[in-house]
């Protein structure tokens, strides 16, 4: 089978690589937030191991971003190029919106 396919056949694979890719990217960002508060992995017990952690957590978080970005740009998809960046910027915007609502009251 070739590689380049009819333009038609490549919206309808972007559109379900978009939705795999939300899915995907929603995963990997809970993984990361809890690598970075010790709930997988080693727990941190110090300060520093505690920095550690949240850096390490934050390059791995950047990292996705950019390949994705980068891969998803290369491949001419351009749903999932959205749904990548969409998913990524908002998910940690969500998570930090919801732990401060209840400190709100």
């Amino acid at each position: 089978m070739s590689v380049i396919r009819p333009s038609g056949q490549t919206g309808r694979t972007d559109r379900s690589v978009a939705v795999i890719v939300v899915l995907g990217d929603l995963l990997v960002c809970v993984v990361l937030l809890l690598m970075s508060i010790g709930a997988v992995g080693s727990e941190p017990t110090t300060r520093a191991q505690e920095t550690a952690a949240w850096h390490s957590a934050g390059k791995m978080y950047v990292g996705c971003l950019v390949v994705g970005v980068a891969s998803f740009a290369v491949l001419r998809m351009p749903r999932a190029l959205l749904a990548h960046v969409a998913t990524m910027l908002l998910s940690p915007i969500a998570v930090l919106a919801l732990l401060l609502l209840p400190g709100l009251d």
